[in-house]
Protein backbone atom coordinates (compact mmCIF):
# COMPACT_ATOMS: atom_id res chain seq x y z
CA UNK A 1 0.00 0.00 0.00
CA UNK A 2 0.82 2.77 -0.90
CA UNK A 3 0.99 5.82 1.96
CA UNK A 4 2.39 8.50 3.36
CA UNK A 5 2.62 12.23 3.86
CA UNK A 6 3.92 14.69 1.17
CA UNK A 7 3.30 18.18 1.31
CA UNK A 8 -0.42 19.12 0.11
CA UNK A 9 0.06 20.51 -3.23
CA UNK A 10 -1.16 24.45 -3.01
CA UNK A 11 -3.97 24.54 -5.36
CA UNK A 12 -6.02 21.88 -3.33
CA UNK A 13 -7.47 23.29 -0.11
CA UNK A 14 -10.06 21.16 2.42
CA UNK A 15 -12.99 22.01 0.03
CA UNK A 16 -11.31 20.13 -3.15
CA UNK A 17 -9.95 17.58 -1.45
CA UNK A 18 -13.40 16.32 -0.24
CA UNK A 19 -15.07 16.82 -3.77
CA UNK A 20 -12.43 14.52 -4.71
CA UNK A 21 -12.81 12.12 -1.89
CA UNK A 22 -16.38 11.91 -2.27
CA UNK A 23 -16.01 10.70 -5.88
CA UNK A 24 -15.03 7.85 -3.84
CA UNK A 25 -18.03 7.14 -2.09
CA UNK A 26 -19.35 3.55 -2.07
CA UNK A 27 -22.82 2.93 -3.77
CA UNK A 28 -25.48 1.90 -1.96
CA UNK A 29 -25.53 -1.55 -1.71
CA UNK A 30 -28.08 -4.35 -0.86
CA UNK A 31 -26.79 -6.66 0.87
CA UNK A 32 -26.01 -4.85 4.64
CA UNK A 33 -24.82 -8.25 6.12
CA UNK A 34 -22.51 -7.24 9.09
CA UNK A 35 -20.83 -9.59 11.17
CA UNK A 36 -22.29 -10.40 14.47
CA UNK A 37 -19.89 -9.33 17.75
CA UNK A 38 -19.44 -8.71 21.41
CA UNK A 39 -22.67 -6.38 22.82
CA UNK A 40 -24.81 -7.32 19.93
CA UNK A 41 -28.43 -8.06 20.85
CA UNK A 42 -30.03 -10.32 19.09
CA UNK A 43 -33.22 -12.72 18.79
CA UNK A 44 -33.34 -16.62 17.83
CA UNK A 45 -36.84 -18.50 16.76
CA UNK A 46 -37.54 -21.66 15.50
CA UNK A 47 -40.86 -22.00 13.98
CA UNK A 48 -43.31 -23.46 15.94
CA UNK A 49 -41.09 -24.88 18.41
CA UNK A 50 -42.07 -22.40 21.54
CA UNK A 51 -38.82 -23.16 23.69
CA UNK A 52 -36.81 -22.38 21.03
CA UNK A 53 -38.93 -19.19 19.78
CA UNK A 54 -38.19 -15.59 20.60
CA UNK A 55 -34.82 -16.13 22.71
CA UNK A 56 -33.09 -12.67 23.32
CA UNK A 57 -29.42 -13.19 23.67
CA UNK A 58 -26.53 -10.67 24.57
CA UNK A 59 -23.31 -11.63 22.54
CA UNK A 60 -20.84 -11.97 25.50
CA UNK A 61 -16.91 -11.19 25.10
CA UNK A 62 -16.24 -14.57 23.86
CA UNK A 63 -18.46 -13.99 21.16
CA UNK A 64 -20.31 -17.38 22.05
CA UNK A 65 -24.18 -17.46 22.91
CA UNK A 66 -25.84 -20.58 24.66
CA UNK A 67 -29.57 -21.97 23.52
CA UNK A 68 -31.49 -24.57 25.42
CA UNK A 69 -30.99 -27.87 23.87
CA UNK A 70 -27.61 -27.06 21.54
CA UNK A 71 -25.65 -25.31 24.31
CA UNK A 72 -22.77 -22.98 23.42
CA UNK A 73 -22.36 -21.90 19.77
CA UNK A 74 -19.70 -19.50 18.15
CA UNK A 75 -21.75 -16.37 17.31
CA UNK A 76 -19.23 -13.32 16.94
CA UNK A 77 -17.42 -13.27 13.64
CA UNK A 78 -20.93 -14.33 11.47
CA UNK A 79 -23.76 -13.00 9.66
CA UNK A 80 -27.09 -13.49 11.01
CA UNK A 81 -27.60 -16.09 7.79
CA UNK A 82 -24.56 -17.66 8.84
CA UNK A 83 -25.91 -18.32 12.53
CA UNK A 84 -28.78 -19.00 11.35
CA UNK A 85 -27.73 -22.03 9.05
CA UNK A 86 -25.74 -24.02 12.11
CA UNK A 87 -28.28 -23.26 14.30
CA UNK A 88 -30.28 -24.87 11.61
CA UNK A 89 -27.61 -27.66 10.70
CA UNK A 90 -27.84 -28.94 14.51
CA UNK A 91 -30.90 -29.01 15.22
CA UNK A 92 -31.48 -30.86 12.05
CA UNK A 93 -28.88 -32.85 13.24
CA UNK A 94 -30.30 -34.31 16.47
CA UNK A 95 -33.93 -33.06 17.07
CA UNK A 96 -35.52 -32.03 14.39
CA UNK A 97 -36.52 -32.96 10.72
CA UNK A 98 -36.32 -29.09 8.10
CA UNK A 99 -36.34 -26.72 10.98
CA UNK A 100 -37.29 -23.07 10.25
CA UNK A 101 -34.66 -21.00 11.86
CA UNK A 102 -34.48 -17.08 11.73
CA UNK A 103 -32.01 -14.75 13.40
CA UNK A 104 -32.96 -11.04 13.82
CA UNK A 105 -30.47 -8.54 15.01
CA UNK A 106 -31.74 -6.14 17.86
CA UNK A 107 -28.93 -3.86 18.13
CA UNK A 108 -25.73 -3.78 16.78
CA UNK A 109 -23.04 -2.34 19.11
CA UNK A 110 -19.92 -3.73 18.25
CA UNK A 111 -20.14 -2.56 14.64
CA UNK A 112 -19.29 1.06 15.23
CA UNK A 113 -16.30 3.12 14.21
CA UNK A 114 -14.99 6.94 15.36
CA UNK A 115 -14.33 9.44 13.32
CA UNK A 116 -11.89 12.40 15.22
CA UNK A 117 -10.09 15.26 14.35
CA UNK A 118 -9.88 17.95 12.23
CA UNK A 119 -13.67 16.67 10.63
CA UNK A 120 -16.37 18.97 10.44
CA UNK A 121 -18.27 16.79 12.74
CA UNK A 122 -16.51 14.48 14.54
CA UNK A 123 -18.21 11.26 16.55
CA UNK A 124 -19.44 7.80 16.91
CA UNK A 125 -21.27 6.15 13.77
CA UNK A 126 -22.94 2.79 13.45
CA UNK A 127 -22.38 0.57 10.43
CA UNK A 128 -25.34 -0.19 8.52
CA UNK A 129 -23.45 -1.78 5.94
CA UNK A 130 -20.33 -2.05 4.76
CA UNK A 131 -18.54 1.26 4.52
CA UNK A 132 -15.00 2.20 3.02
CA UNK A 133 -12.23 4.75 4.67
CA UNK A 134 -14.09 7.77 2.03
CA UNK A 135 -17.59 6.89 3.44
CA UNK A 136 -16.66 7.53 6.93
CA UNK A 137 -14.63 10.88 5.84
CA UNK A 138 -18.06 11.66 4.14
CA UNK A 139 -20.35 10.55 7.50
CA UNK A 140 -18.11 13.24 9.25
CA UNK A 141 -19.05 15.90 6.44
CA UNK A 142 -15.42 15.93 5.52
CA UNK A 143 -11.90 18.10 6.42
CA UNK A 144 -11.77 21.28 7.91
CA UNK A 145 -9.00 23.80 6.96
CA UNK A 146 -6.73 23.65 9.07
CA UNK A 147 -6.61 19.23 8.45
CA UNK A 148 -3.43 17.64 7.12
CA UNK A 149 -3.78 15.18 4.25
CA UNK A 150 -2.77 12.51 5.79
CA UNK A 151 -5.21 10.25 7.91
CA UNK A 152 -4.66 7.37 10.36
CA UNK A 153 -6.51 4.63 10.78
CA UNK A 154 -6.22 2.96 13.93
CA UNK A 155 -7.56 -0.74 14.30
CA UNK A 156 -7.41 -3.87 17.19
CA UNK A 157 -5.55 -6.62 15.73
CA UNK A 158 -4.00 -9.85 16.99
CA UNK A 159 -1.04 -9.81 19.33
CA UNK A 160 1.85 -10.04 17.34
CA UNK A 161 0.89 -8.69 13.70
CA UNK A 162 3.67 -6.47 13.90
CA UNK A 163 6.28 -8.31 14.74
CA UNK A 164 5.14 -11.13 11.65
CA UNK A 165 4.86 -8.73 9.21
CA UNK A 166 8.18 -6.53 9.94
CA UNK A 167 9.84 -10.11 9.80
CA UNK A 168 7.98 -10.94 6.72
CA UNK A 169 8.53 -7.87 4.99
CA UNK A 170 4.85 -8.09 4.25
CA UNK A 171 3.56 -4.54 2.84
CA UNK A 172 0.83 -2.37 4.99
CA UNK A 173 -2.48 -3.49 4.80
CA UNK A 174 -5.87 -3.56 7.01
CA UNK A 175 -5.52 -6.82 8.83
CA UNK A 176 -8.42 -8.94 9.84
CA UNK A 177 -9.91 -8.23 13.54
CA UNK A 178 -8.89 -10.44 16.17
CA UNK A 179 -11.27 -13.35 17.27
CA UNK A 180 -12.74 -11.77 20.47
CA UNK A 181 -11.58 -12.57 23.80
CA UNK A 182 -8.05 -12.69 21.95
CA UNK A 183 -4.85 -10.94 22.64
CA UNK A 184 -4.55 -7.70 20.79
CA UNK A 185 -2.62 -4.62 19.66
CA UNK A 186 -3.05 -1.53 18.44
CA UNK A 187 -1.72 -0.26 15.03
CA UNK A 188 -2.45 2.79 12.73
CA UNK A 189 -1.88 2.96 9.28
CA UNK A 190 -0.86 6.31 7.76
CA UNK A 191 -3.38 7.28 4.63
CA UNK A 192 -2.13 9.27 1.80
CA UNK A 193 -5.82 11.37 0.87
CA UNK A 194 -4.30 12.85 -2.00
CA UNK A 195 -3.27 9.37 -3.59
CA UNK A 196 -6.70 7.95 -2.22
CA UNK A 197 -7.95 10.77 -4.25
CA UNK A 198 -6.04 10.55 -7.25
CA UNK A 199 -7.59 6.96 -7.95
CA UNK A 200 -5.33 4.48 -6.03
CA UNK A 201 -8.78 2.35 -4.79
CA UNK A 202 -6.21 0.24 -2.95
CA UNK A 203 -5.95 2.79 0.02
CA UNK A 204 -10.07 3.35 0.61
CA UNK A 205 -9.90 0.62 3.41
CA UNK A 206 -13.14 -1.40 3.94
CA UNK A 207 -14.16 -0.36 7.90
CA UNK A 208 -13.86 -2.54 10.71
CA UNK A 209 -16.37 -2.41 13.96
CA UNK A 210 -13.49 -0.37 16.36
CA UNK A 211 -11.82 1.53 14.05
CA UNK A 212 -10.84 5.06 14.46
CA UNK A 213 -10.18 7.13 11.67
CA UNK A 214 -8.02 10.55 13.01
CA UNK A 215 -7.90 12.81 11.00
CA UNK A 216 -4.58 15.52 12.30
CA UNK A 217 -3.95 18.68 12.00
CA UNK A 218 -1.40 19.82 9.34
CA UNK A 219 2.14 20.16 11.15
CA UNK A 220 1.16 17.70 14.12
CA UNK A 221 2.14 13.86 15.46
CA UNK A 222 0.29 11.47 16.76
CA UNK A 223 1.03 9.59 20.03
CA UNK A 224 -0.98 6.53 20.28
CA UNK A 225 -0.64 2.74 21.88
CA UNK A 226 -0.19 2.42 25.74
CA UNK A 227 0.33 5.89 26.98
CA UNK A 228 -2.13 7.93 29.31
CA UNK A 229 -2.87 10.37 27.02
CA UNK A 230 -3.07 9.26 23.01
CA UNK A 231 -3.42 11.78 20.41
CA UNK A 232 -2.33 15.00 17.87
CA UNK A 233 0.45 17.30 19.37
CA UNK A 234 1.21 20.43 17.14
CA UNK A 235 4.88 20.41 16.50
CA UNK A 236 6.37 23.84 17.70
CA UNK A 237 9.84 22.97 18.36
CA UNK A 238 12.51 20.35 18.69
CA UNK A 239 11.18 17.35 20.22
CA UNK A 240 12.21 13.94 20.74
CA UNK A 241 10.55 10.81 20.60
CA UNK A 242 11.01 10.43 24.45
CA UNK A 243 9.61 14.35 24.94
CA UNK A 244 6.84 13.38 22.65
CA UNK A 245 5.86 10.20 25.38
CA UNK A 246 5.75 12.61 28.15
CA UNK A 247 4.04 14.88 26.42
CA UNK A 248 1.28 12.79 26.37
CA UNK A 249 0.84 11.86 29.37
CA UNK A 250 4.32 8.90 29.60
CA UNK A 251 3.44 5.36 29.61
CA UNK A 252 0.87 3.15 31.44
CA UNK A 253 1.52 0.37 33.87
CA UNK A 254 1.13 -2.28 31.14
CA UNK A 255 3.10 -0.41 28.83
CA UNK A 256 5.94 -2.57 26.52
CA UNK A 257 9.52 -0.58 27.29
CA UNK A 258 11.07 -1.95 24.56
CA UNK A 259 8.48 -1.67 21.88
CA UNK A 260 8.54 1.89 21.09
CA UNK A 261 7.42 2.06 17.08
CA UNK A 262 7.95 5.49 15.51
CA UNK A 263 5.84 5.08 11.53
CA UNK A 264 7.06 7.47 9.25
CA UNK A 265 7.20 8.19 5.17
CA UNK A 266 10.04 9.25 3.72
CA UNK A 267 10.41 11.70 0.67
CA UNK A 268 9.75 9.08 -1.90
CA UNK A 269 6.94 7.66 -0.25
CA UNK A 270 8.32 4.71 1.04
CA UNK A 271 7.31 3.74 4.46
CA UNK A 272 9.36 2.86 7.15
CA UNK A 273 8.74 1.47 10.70
CA UNK A 274 11.62 2.32 13.75
CA UNK A 275 11.99 0.60 17.19
CA UNK A 276 13.05 1.89 20.21
CA UNK A 277 13.73 0.84 23.62
CA UNK A 278 12.63 3.20 26.11
CA UNK A 279 14.38 1.63 28.88
CA UNK A 280 17.97 3.01 26.91
CA UNK A 281 16.24 6.69 26.33
CA UNK A 282 16.05 6.74 30.45
CA UNK A 283 19.88 5.57 30.41
CA UNK A 284 20.79 8.27 28.63
CA UNK A 285 20.57 7.44 24.94
CA UNK A 286 19.94 10.06 22.18
CA UNK A 287 15.66 9.90 21.44
CA UNK A 288 15.29 10.53 17.87
CA UNK A 289 13.28 13.77 17.04
CA UNK A 290 10.01 13.55 16.17
CA UNK A 291 8.84 15.08 12.13
CA UNK A 292 5.89 16.07 11.45
CA UNK A 293 3.06 13.58 10.22
CA UNK A 294 5.73 11.31 12.41
CA UNK A 295 3.32 8.33 14.73
CA UNK A 296 4.30 6.99 17.51
CA UNK A 297 2.94 4.26 18.95
CA UNK A 298 4.07 2.60 22.70
CA UNK A 299 3.29 -1.56 22.62
CA UNK A 300 1.69 -3.38 25.32
CA UNK A 301 3.41 -5.77 27.61
CA UNK A 302 1.14 -9.30 27.54
CA UNK A 303 2.64 -10.25 30.89
CA UNK A 304 1.80 -6.88 32.25
CA UNK A 305 -1.32 -7.05 31.27
CA UNK A 306 -2.05 -10.05 32.79
CA UNK A 307 -0.43 -9.58 36.46
CA UNK A 308 -2.24 -6.03 36.36
CA UNK A 309 -5.43 -7.18 35.68
CA UNK A 310 -4.96 -10.59 38.57
CA UNK A 311 -4.18 -7.88 41.05
CA UNK A 312 -7.16 -5.48 39.85
CA UNK A 313 -9.38 -9.25 40.47
CA UNK A 314 -7.78 -10.15 43.55
CA UNK A 315 -7.89 -6.27 45.17
CA UNK A 316 -11.70 -5.96 43.79
CA UNK A 317 -11.93 -9.62 46.48
CA UNK A 318 -10.32 -8.12 49.30
CA UNK A 319 -12.42 -4.94 48.98
CA UNK A 320 -15.11 -6.66 48.72
CA UNK A 321 -14.15 -9.36 52.03
CA UNK A 322 -12.89 -6.06 53.94
CA UNK A 323 -16.46 -4.47 53.46
CA UNK A 324 -18.77 -7.44 55.10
Amino acid sequence: MATGSPAPPTDFGAAALNSRILNHVSPPVTDTDLPIGPGDLIEVSVFEVEELSKLKVRVPLRGTITMPLLGPIPAAGRTAIELEDDIRMRLQQKFMHNPQVSVFLHEHQSQRISVIGAVRKGGVYTLSSRLRLADALALAEGLIDEADHVVYLIRRVPAGTVVRAQAGGAPAKAPVPPLPGAATEEIMLPIDLEALAGGQDELNVALQGGDVIHAPRAGSYYIGGSVEKPGSFFLKSKTTVHQAILAAGGVKDVADWQDVRLYRTKPGGEREVLTFNLNEFEKGQAAPEVQKSDVVVVGKSASKAFWYGMYDFFKGIFGIAKGF
